[in-house]
């Protein structure tokens, strides 16, 4: 019996594989999208970071080798006690009669990056902290459909709310859903005792996902390339479906299905939580820089008023939200004159921002 168990590592390409295979409209709501510069740069990085997996590899020390093996063999008393499958009993002493050479010889070749970036619970509260961002970066490098549909959700839906809010508030929104998400796997890691290293962008995507869906809930996504279904029922599917399991593991039920849940839900509430609140996350991350600086200078930081061209660009932010929100249930042919050259300035303060 060999320790090459998929229940090592849970990622998200199984979500894909029940039908969710892509769908057109992902362009968004009636309006077009621009060329995304960070949309691009994240999907640069994530592709790199992937042929790192795949050619960057070595051998596990025997060391290695024994902590899974004790960490399934726990894992199988677990289940024992609580099924008394004597299955699981015959597993159990198959893999302790089994020696940690003989099982060194049939594993595979693991991943250096992958082993350096992958988000695992133990390593995080160790220190490791960087890991519940960077495993947003790595996928499966067994199966391609799974990096090839997050980035196509990622490019789909990405673009046209990086044209909505700029480049820099769609790449830290985009790095702090990816937080969010393995935050929530953590949590519930923690909860659980079920401690299982996690790879894959799913969590943040979802998080595009749901805020693209808020914002046009009537845009049609074709499932299998052929069906048409509203974007809100879509994201309504993915919440049932990732909720169940989270429950069962909450209840005590372990789960085995290799996904990821509960980094899709940190996600998308993520997502919706971000679409219903007027924060921005560009500017509070300047705030922060500039706190930072002037702490390191031992400079006071002293608050100042709101700058009229500030209150300006608010109210044109709020302006936005209604017309976008009319755009999506009512269709860009419904916007009056006035409502066209609201957009047209909000495009122009936008180029303005990147320039």
């Amino acid at each position: 019996m060999g320790l090459d168990n998929r229940d090592y590592l849970r990622d998200e390409s199984r979500r894909y594989s029940g039908g969710f295979s892509g769908g057109g409209g992902g362009g968004g709501g009636g309006m077009s999208a621009s060329p995304a510069p960070a949309c691009q740069k994240l999907l640069i990085v994530t592709v790199v970071v992937f042929l790192g997996q795949i050619f960057l590899t070595g051998s596990p020390s025997l060391e290695e080798i024994q902590a899974k093996k004790d960490r399934q063999i726990a894992k199988l008393q677990r289940q024992y006690q609580q099924y008394g499958d004597n299955n699981i009993a015959y597993q159990i002493q198959d893999l302790e009669r089994t020696s940690v050479e003989q099982l060194a010889r049939n594993q595979p070749k693991r991943s250096i990056v992958q082993d350096w970036l992958q988000l695992d619970t133990s390593k995080v509260l160790s220190g490791q902290i960087w890991r519940l961002l960077t495993c947003a970066f790595c996928h499966d490098r067994d199966d391609l459909t799974h990096i090839l549909f997050n980035m196509l959700f990622l490019w789909w839906f990405g673009r046209t709310l990086e044209s909505m809010y700029g480049s820099r508030e769609f790449l830290w929104f985009y790095l702090t859903a990816a937080l969010a998400a393995s935050l929530a796997y953590v949590v519930l890691d923690l909860a659980t005792g079920d401690w299982i290293p996690m790879i894959g962008a799913s969590g943040a995507v979802m998080a595009v996902t749901m805020l693209f869906a808020v914002h046009f809930p009537r845009q049609i996504i074709y499932l299998f390339f052929v069906i048409p279904v509203e974007i809100r029922w879509i994201v309504v599917f993915y919440v049932v479906y990732d909720l169940h399991p989270v429950l069962l593991q909450l209840s005590g039920d372990p789960s085995a299905s290799g996904v990821a849940h509960a980094a899709h839900l940190g996600g998308l509430a993520f997502g919706y939580f971000y679409a219903k609140n007027p924060f921005r996350l560009d500017p509070a991350m300047d705030r922060l820089r500039i706190w930072w600086k002037s702490k390191r200078r031992g400079l006071r930081v002293v608050g100042t008023t709101v700058p009229a061209e500030s209150r300006r660009s608010g109210k044109l932010a709020e302006q936005m939200d209604a017309i976008l929100k009319k755009i999506g249930e009512q269709g860009e042919e419904s916007l009056t004159a006035a409502e066209r050259k609201t957009l047209e300035r909000a495009s122009r303060e936008l180029r303005k921002r990147r320039d």
